[in-house]
Formats: structure tokens, C-alpha cells, sequence
């Protein structure tokens, strides 16, 4: 099991993607004509074999489950949380058994995708996949659906070298991560301050309980830096708020390591 794509939502595609791309020093490896579907447009961003993603309602669609979402969050913020598996059927199977909710799924030419209410799951949508094309997520550059057909020729390392890691909030973590543990079927370890799920490629998803006023959700992301100091004096000159080791953005910390 591989964390390999985080999405965030925006009112506007522009700037939040202008933005993120800058302080980040990224580009957008595809736009995913599939999320029309849903009423939205995206950009699709590689760092490292892993992903950021950006959705925002297309003009004239009034009544998305993002727009929605992002009303209850009070503007942009972090949206989803896609995995890549071997074999996503288990996981499928798993969630019925728990009561877990499906609100997407595609069994479409060797992809086994499924995304799961984000109600069932603490405050995030989670997403699940896997493809005949990838039978081994841990491989490095492995083939991801979702990033288009050409992503490769869109990595960009000079100041973002991979994402590695992530944090959820949640006034009950530790019901958070049980749940996520009995889905994945993966082992959460508690911590001092909640409970950590390290991966099989050496990722990791941290549970946390939520601060004052923090509603639940994706509060973080880990990202493995070749020039933080760069990446942080982008940040200030967009005004987002940064300190020694990160900055800001669509409501998640970003953590520069």
C-alpha cells in the first residue's frame, strides 16, 4: 500500500494552482477530463511517483460534492486521500463487511477503484486502487492511472524531492485509526500524541485529535526537501504563513523536511 495522492479543493483552479506550483517548484503533469463527471476540473501535479491534485467547480456548476464540501470547510482545504494497492478488491470487501461506504467505484479495464463517504472515514474522502498495469505500488515510478499518460515528463525535483508522508484530525482519533487499520488492513501504533500508520513503502499517516476550532480532516503534509530555504522564501513572497519548517496552504500545513 502506497500513499500516492493527496487532493486538495479550491473555489478557483487559479491562483491556488499558480501558487502551489511556485513555492513548490512542481507542474502540472495532466487535467483529468474524467472529473467533468463530477462537475470540476483539475490539475494533476507530480512529486517524485506521487501526487498532488487540485479540484475546483467548473464555471456554472453551482452544486458540487466539492463546492459542498468546501462550504461546510469555510473556503479551499484538503479534500481527498488516494492509495495505491496491489489489489484493491480486499480492500473493497473489507468495507462492505465494516459498513463502509462506497460513493464511487470503477472496475474499468484492469483498474479496481473505490471511494469511500468520507463520513464512514472521519472527515476525508479515501480512495483505494489499484491496476493491472501496477501490481507492485512499492516500485518506484509505477504506473498511476490518475496521473495521465505522460506525468514523467513532468517531474520536477529542484526544490520538492517526494511526498512521504501525512496527518488526519479527528475529535476521536483513535476511533479514526482503528477504523482505517480494520479497512487496510494495516497496524496503527500509538504515539504519545495519537496514533501513527506506517506503510509498506515507507510512507506514513498520522491521526491526531483536532485543536480548538479545527474541524476534521487533512491538517498535514510531509514533503522531503532538496532546497527548503528556497521553498520557504516563496512561500512569504505569496503571503502564506510559514515558520522555520513550513508553511500554510488550502487550510494544510505543509512540513518541509
Amino acid at each position: 500500500m502506497k500513499l500516492r495522492q493527496i487532493a486538495f479543493a479550491a473555489e478557483k483552479l487559479e491562483p491556488a494552482e499558480e501558487i502551489l506550483l511556485d513555492v513548490l517548484g512542481l507542474e502540472v503533469g495532466f487535467r483529468d477530463p474524467g472529473v467533468g463527471h463530477f462537475g470540476l476540473h483539475n490539475g494533476v501535479i507530480p512529486v517524485g511517483d506521487n501526487f498532488l491534485e487540485i479540484v475546483a467547480p467548473e464555471a456554472g456548476q453551482t452544486d458540487t460534492a466539492a463546492g459542498r464540501f468546501m462550504a461546510r470547510r469555510g473556503g479551499d482545504a484538503g479534500y481527498m486521500v488516494l492509495l495505491h494497492a496491489a489489489d484493491a478488491a480486499p480492500t473493497r470487501a473489507r468495507a462492505e463487511k465494516l459498513g463502509i461506504r462506497a460513493v464511487w467505484n470503477t472496475d474499468d479495464d484492469g483498474a479496481v477503484a473505490t471511494h469511500f463517504h468520507p463520513v464512514d472515514l472521519g472527515g476525508v474522502i479515501l480512495s483505494v486502487d489499484s491496476f493491472a498495469e501496477s501490481p507492485d505500488p512499492s516500485e518506484e515510478w509505477s504506473y498511476w492511472r490518475w496521473g495521465g499518460p505522460d506525468w514523467l515528463s513532468h517531474v520536477r525535483a529542484g526544490l520538492t524531492e517526494a511526498m512521504v508522508g501525512m496527518e488526519l484530525v479527528n475529535p476521536d482519533p483513535a476511533r479514526q485509526a482503528s477504523t482505517w487499520s480494520s479497512l487496510l488492513d494495516i497496524p496503527c501504533l500509538a504515539v504519545k500524541d495519537g496514533f501513527d500508520m506506517p506503510l509498506p513503502d515507507g510512507g506514513i499517516i498520522r491521526f491526531r485529535a483536532t485543536g480548538k476550532d479545527e474541524l476534521p480532516g487533512i491538517a498535514a503534509i510531509d514533503f522531503r526537501m532538496v532546497d527548503k530555504a528556497e521553498s520557504l522564501s516563496r512561500a512569504k513572497a505569496h503571503g502564506l504563513p510559514t515558520d522555520a519548517d513550513g508553511f500554510t496552504m488550502m487550510q494544510v500545513r505543509c512540513n518541509l523536511i
